[in-house]
């Protein structure tokens, strides 16, 4: 029993193709060795192929006696896949946390964004809203107080214009004009309950560019419904002036075609809704011809307000 049992012969199978069938000892090791490979997997070990141990190749080896099967060591397997050291896994975990956190924190931050911009719209669009009613109130307030300030003022009529006195002197270097202007002035409260009180005001006469004088008009009262005739007599002496503009001026006075501008300015106060409204005015009646007047129209004067 001591010596090595002899190689089987070739071409003999039966008997010593499975170790396990003659040495009944050799098959609870076998099992073992089973129970190691299914407890490590299948697989892993590279040098006994895809989880197969071959037990006829082994048992070959001249290394296995009769009497040594006790001193039978089982071969230890080594794992070929190598698990990675446990920092590792924490760090490729930790890696996998950060980044779905990472990816959560920018949907979230995305998320954030959108929900911003649309609140910001919904803002803007509000405030536009808002900002428009504003307008159009203030709009409106101002044409419905812009039309009752109106329908306050006066109307304003030219009643007379008449040159008293007009002729031309020339000196030795210029020519003098000396001119008398007298201008009538039709001023109508048509309000029923509203009193107007005008300031002191400043009168301009004029024609084609020829200053005819200024005259300072003082204030005065006027209640509703009254007519108020404002006479305004400008005189005029030694004013320098050009000979085509006095030749034009002569003959259009000759022919009672003369135009002729009034401006006056000043302020006028009334009491609306409770308070004394005080307005800068201005009354304007520009391109009067004299042949209107006397021919007994009463060219229309524009009063402005705000105006200079």
């Amino acid at each position: 029993m001591s010596e090595l049992l002899p190689p089987p012969p070739p071409g003999r199978t039966s008997g010593f193709g499975d170790p396990a069938l003659v040495f009944p000892e050799f098959a609870s090791k076998q099992c073992v060795l089973e129970k190691v490979q299914e407890e490590e997997g299948e697989g892993e070990d590279s040098s006994y192929g895809k989880g197969s141990f071959d037990l006829s190749s082994r048992f070959s080896s001249p290394a296995i006696s009769r009497n040594g099967f006790d001193n039978f060591e089982i071969p230890k397997k080594t794992s070929s896949l190598k698990q990675p050291p446990s920092g590792l896994r924490l760090s490729g975990f930790q890696e996998e946390e950060e980044t779905d956190r990472s990816q959560n924190s920018g949907s979230f931050g995305d998320e954030e964004k959108r929900r911003c911009s649309g609140c910001f719209r919904e803002c803007c669009a509000w405030t536009c809203m808002f900002l428009s009613i504003v307008l159009i109130i203030l709009l409106l307030t101002g044409l419905s107080v812009n039309s009752s300030i109106k329908s306050k003022l006066p109307q304003v009529f030219v009643a007379n214009l008449k040159f008293s006195k007009l002729d031309f002197v020339k000196s030795s270097t210029d020519l003098l004009m000396n001119a008398n202007v007298n201008t009538v002035l039709q001023l109508s409260n048509n309000n029923d309950k509203t009193v107007l009180y005008y300031s002191p005001m400043k009168a301009d006469v004029s024609s084609e560019n020829i200053n005819l004088g200024q005259k300072k008009l003082d204030g005065f009262k006027q209640n509703p419904g009254d007519v108020t005739t404002l006479k305004i007599a400008t005189r005029l002496r030694k004013s320098k002036v050009y000979d085509v503009d006095a030749t034009l001026l002569r003959n259009k006075e000759k022919y009672v075609q003369v135009v002729v501008d009034v401006l006056l300015s000043g302020k006028l106060s009334f009491d609306w809704l409770g308070f004394r409204v005080r307005l800068p005015i201005v009354i304007a009646c520009d391109g009067v011809k004299q042949s209107d007047v006397l021919n007994g129209l009463k060219p229309t004067c524009d009063v402005r307000i705000f105006s200079q």
